[in-house]
């Protein structure tokens, strides 16, 4: 039996994990060697099934990176963060993911790629984050975060034609998912705010369209 792997404590971590060049994940023997690509079972794999913030933080980080603009990605990459919150929400114990979703696969270069890209800011946040207000990360709290996502995350598939605010909404999730792994109330709030101001510019659509 295969040794549970501890969950992510940091955006490094979580980057280190899907990083095609770390020893940990490029070389292994028994899993998947992620330089032939990883689908999105082996990512969350990873992580670690039951830690819902790390589980959030792949796909959502896979949006913020210039992978968002492969046709498709943002509405696949929405499914998959739907999915995840609305088990979250509820409180599985144990994520799952629908094979239709779980079987979609990135490239090792694609993988390189997008782990470069979110380094530096990945270790900027890590810098800054601390245990402050913790109450907000905290049930039941974190059921307003939870819910929050899924709202947004429900908007990506319609919104496709505009992936910079699909990357932008990404952003917002990839905080509230970090915020929620670390216990970080002021990046929860920052979070928030980042998905409120998505809320308010697909409410102008709407209200422009209708």
């Amino acid at each position: 039996m295969t040794p549970q792997r501890a969950a992510p404590r940091s955006l490094t971590d979580v980057l280190d994990t899907l990083d095609p060049d770390n020893p940990a994940t490029g070389a292994e023997t028994q899993h998947h060697d992620a330089h032939d690509g990883l689908s999105v079972q082996d990512m969350l794999d990873r992580v670690g099934a039951r830690s819902f913030g790390a589980a959030l933080l792949v796909p959502s980080l896979i949006l913020v990176s210039p992978l968002s603009i492969i046709p498709l990605m943002p509405t696949i990459g929405g499914l998959v963060i739907l999915t995840i919150s609305i088990q979250a929400f509820f409180g599985r114990d144990h994520l799952w993911l629908p094979k239709v979703l779980a079987s979609r696969r990135l490239t090792g270069k694609q993988l390189k790629r997008a782990v470069d890209y979110l380094r530096k800011p990945a270790r900027w946040l890590d810098s800054k984050s601390r245990h402050r207000l913790r109450f907000l990360s905290r049930p039941p709290m974190d059921r307003i975060a939870q819910l929050a996502v899924m709202v947004v995350a429900a908007t990506w598939p319609f919104l496709e034609i505009l992936p910079m605010f699909t990357s932008i909404s990404a952003s917002g999730v990839a905080l509230i998912a970090f915020a929620l792994m670390v216990r970080d109330g002021y990046i929860l709030i920052g979070g928030y705010t980042v998905l409120g101001l998505s809320l308010a510019v697909v409410a102008a659509l709407i209200t422009g369209i209708f």
